[in-house]
C-alpha cells in the first residue's frame, strides 16, 4: 500500500537471507534491545505466543495503549526511555515497537516518509506542506509489512473520528477517518493514510533505517535534519499539541 514491496534499498539483502534477518535484529544506541526493563516487558507480552505474527500483534497492541504525545526532541531517547515515559509519537512509539520486536526475535525497522500535513489539522497548523513520519516495517513470513496503526492511542482515535465525522472531513486530529488501529500482521495498516485517498499518501519515501538517529546520520539525509530554529519551534509547539490532544480525548 505505502511502498513497492518488491523494492529493496541499494545493497540490501533480500529478506529470505540470514544476513537480512540479522541486520534488522541488532541493537543500536536508540534500540537498546538488551535493556532489562525493555526485555522483561517484551517477555511478559510474548512468552505464551508461538509465532512471529502473534508476537508482533501483541507488541503492536501494547504500544497502541500508550497515549500519543508530541516529543519535541527524541535525539536523546532510547526505546527503554520511551517505555519509561509511557507515551510518544510516531518516531518514539515506532522506536519502542521496533526495539520490542527485535527483543522478541522478529526483524523490524522504521521507514521514513514525508506525509501531507492535512492529517494534523486541528492539533497543529504547520507552516510546511509536508511533515516527516515514521512507519514500522515488520518481517513476517519473508514479507515486509508496514504499519503505523499504533501511533494514536485508542481514546484519541475514537475522539478524532467523532470530530471528523461531525465536521464532514476525512483528515485531521492526527488520523484519517478511514484509517485503522487494527493490525493482524497480515497486511499494511495505517491510522494516518489510506490507499483509497491519494491525497493522504506519502509524498516522498526516504527509505528505511534502524531508528531516527541512524536515519538522520546518513549523509544523504543532511537536508532533512532539523535546524536549530526548527528544534526550538518544536520545543514551543509540543506543549500546545499535547494540550490540544488532551482536550480532544476529554471531549469523547
Amino acid at each position: 500500500m505505502f511502498r513497492n514491496s518488491a523494492a529493496y534499498s541499494q545493497g540490501e539483502a533480500r529478506p529470505d537471507t540470514g544476513e537480512a534477518r540479522l541486520r534488522w535484529l541488532r541493537a543500536t544506541r536508540q534500540l537498546d534491545v538488551m535493556a532489562p526493563k525493555l526485555r522483561a516487558k517484551t517477555l511478559v507480552l510474548t512468552r505464551l505466543l508461538d509465532t512471529e505474527r502473534e508476537k508482533a500483534v501483541a507488541l503492536h497492541n501494547f504500544v497502541r495503549t500508550l497515549p500519543f504525545a508530541c516529543i519535541a526532541d527524541y535525539s536523546g531517547l532510547t526505546a527503554e526511555g520511551v517505555l519509561n515515559l509511557g507515551q510518544g509519537d510516531c518516531f518514539s512509539k515506532g522506536m519502542l515497537f521496533v526495539a520490542m520486536l527485535r527483543c522478541a526475535g522478529v526483524p523490524a525497522r522504521l521507514r521514513f516518509v514525508s506525509l501531507p500535513v492535512h492529517f494534523l489539522r486541528g492539533i497543529i497548523e504547520p507552516e510546511e506542506s509536508t511533515i516527516m513520519h515514521a512507519m514500522a516495517e515488520v518481517l513476517i513470513e519473508n514479507r515486509w509489512i508496514v504499519t503505523d496503526s499504533y501511533v494514536p492511542d485508542q481514546t484519541l482515535f475514537a475522539a478524532a473520528s467523532k470530530k471528523l465525522s461531525a465536521e464532514n472531513r476525512a483528515l485531521g486530529y492526527g488520523i484519517h477517518i478511514a484509517g485503522t488501529q487494527s493490525w493482524q500482521g497480515l497486511k499494511d495498516a495505517s491510522a494516518q493514510c489510506v490507499a483509497i485517498d491519494l491525497s493522504s499518501l506519502p509524498i516522498v519515501d526516504w527509505g528505511v533505517a534502524h531508528d531516527p538517529e541512524t536515519f538522520y546520520a546518513d549523509p544523504s539525509h543532511t537536508k532533512l535534519r532539523r535546524s536549530f530554529a526548527s528544534r526550538m519551534k518544536w520545543r514551543l509547539a509540543a506543549p500546545m499539541v499535547n494540550k490540544r490532544v488532551a482536550a480532544l480525548r476529554a471531549s469523547l
